[in-house]
């Protein structure tokens, strides 16, 4: 079924003009939390320094326990005592070595001194912020998640990448530029493949309506398919020349029960997603909505966080539950799930973080005053635009989505943007590094008093400094009254899910 009833509610500002992007009314924001105004400041390049002791990139490495790090020491070929916090791979450095075959000489492992001498106790008192956020989680599903204690943790550094290529091989893990931390031996990622949290009987659906903007993912359609296999109706915005491959799509994945598809009233405009963001957000009015759901299309899972384990939801109810927190508060405009692969399943997260940065599944407000605007990073200047208000975002850790990484998969901004743009530059792994500088640059013309480029994991990025607006405070609406307990909306886990 196809809808097209809706009119855009009004033109859509890509910002590509620098000038009008610096003189804008929001890029110095923030005199409101200092005595004295903001001076904008411009970073053309900011490169991540080097380490004062030359290390190229340091790896956290855990272990459970002892014979796992005796393992270990004999694997990479060193003697690491209960003293030694840290070390380099390879122990001397090979340039600098006078007879090359000293590194080969096999070390004996002493395993009776690898352990501490005195075990740290694992402080598990709540601290300031877990105690703020716990007063507000209240009639919400059961969340525990501690720091998991490990035997030992050795942070090992490395010169050159070569040096922590051979490592990898070495010890038998895939490590890549992006891994700051792993266990020895490798955790096992498929433990949890049969377990679910499911519902019993109907299941629980989302009070407000979910869109996704797609275009030309018409062969891959994570998101849809995710939502179509927690039997949630959703709606897909898609431009007019893609209707019949959409169409056909639906038939093809079986999701068709699930899926309205809303033709937008445009198509290859250049301007990015926003304007479909926009659209979606007029149609979500005009059928009576007071929140919409807005996703990417490149979503493969959805996950909640309890009990040091990141299992997949099947049900709306995660999405229930973020509801209803989110309608407790008379200030908060934009939430949404934390991205799976930034939460390390044996640390220590709050439920929610307020006032940062929503990506990918956003959970916004209709009378918001702010819409989308912008070519690109447009998630981030609309959550950085209402900050600067005073008002508040709330980014769920308790659920996550699984987002792929931004230029992994066809279609979408990938192939009108980042590999469009600077095309001779794309690499060996199909990532083009400088395929998103004008999208980190445009962020930093439009909010130069919080943010700034930088080089990291050979790509250009933004960064930005969310710090000033740690002070927004939730403020619930009137006449709301905490219901004390735990609802974990009918929720159960199964430990041999077949679907």
């Amino acid at each position: 079924m196809t809808k097209n009833t809706v009119e855009e509610s009004g033109a859509y500002d890509n910002y590509m003009d620098k000038a009008k992007r610096i003189e804008d009314n929001y890029s110095v924001g923030l005199d409101k939390f200092f005595d004295e105004p903001v001076q904008p400041v411009l970073y053309d390049q900011t490169k991540v320094k080097k380490k004062d002791d030359g290390a190229w990139k340091v790896l956290y490495v855990h272990f459970r326990e002892q014979d796992d790090m005796a393992e270990f020491c004999k694997l990479i070929n060193q003697m690491i005592p209960h003293n030694m916090k840290e070390t380099w791979y390879p122990l001397h450095d090979p340039d600098m070595a006078l007879f090359q075959d000293d590194e080969e000489k096999e070390v004996h492992i002493d395993t009776s001194l690898l352990s501490l001498r005195k075990k740290k106790a694992i402080n598990k008192a709540a601290t300031p912020g877990e105690l703020k956020w716990k007063q507000y989680w209240h009639d919400m599903p059961e969340y525990i998640q501690e720091n998991k204690e490990s035997f030992r943790t050795v942070h090992i550094k490395f010169r050159k990448p070569e040096h922590y290529e051979e490592f990898s091989k070495r010890i038998g893990q895939e490590l890549t530029e992006k891994t700051k931390a792993i266990w020895h031996p490798e955790l096992e990622v498929t433990k949890n493949r049969l377990l679910r949290w499911v519902e019993d009987g109907e299941r629980t659906l989302p009070k407000h309506p979910l869109y996704i903007v797609s275009k030309t993912r018409y062969d891959s359609m994570f998101t849809s398919r995710s939502l179509s296999r927690m039997q949630i109706p959703h709606y897909i915005v898609i431009e007019p020349q893609e209707e019949k491959q959409y169409e056909e799509a639906l038939d093809n994945f079986g999701i068709r029960d699930y899926v309205t598809l809303i033709v937008a009233p445009f198509s290859n405009h250049g301007d990015g997603p926003g304007r479909a963001r926009n659209y979606a957000w007029d149609h979500s009015m005009s059928i009576g909505a007071t929140y919409h759901w807005v996703f990417d299309d490149n979503i493969s899972d959805f996950y909640r966080l309890h009990q040091n384990q990141r299992i997949r939801f099947e049900s709306g109810a995660g999405f229930r539950a973020m509801e209803d927190f989110v309608e407790r508060f008379e200030n908060v405009y934009i939430a949404g799930p934390q991205y799976r692969f930034f939460i390390a399943p044996d640390q220590r997260y709050p439920a929610f973080v307020a006032n940062t940065r929503i990506y990918s599944t956003l959970l916004i407000r209709n009378d918001c005053r702010h819409r989308w605007r912008g070519r690109y990073n447009e998630d981030t200047d609309l959550c950085l635009r209402v900050l600067k208000d005073g008002d508040c975002t709330i980014q769920f850790n308790a659920f996550m989505q699984g987002k792929a990484a931004t230029q992994s998969v066809g279609g979408g901004n990938t192939a009108e943007f980042y590999h469009a743009e600077n095309a001779e530059k794309i690499n060996e792994e199909g990532w083009n590094a400088e395929g998103t500088v004008n999208k980190s640059q445009m962020l930093v013309d439009m909010h130069p008093d919080v943010t700034r480029l930088v080089w990291r994991y050979n790509r250009w990025h933004h960064w930005v400094d969310y710090e000033p607006f740690k002070k927004n405070e939730l403020k619930y609406v009137q006449g709301y009254v905490p219901k004390e307990g735990v609802n974990n909306y009918g929720m159960r886990l199964e430990t041999n899910f077949q679907g």
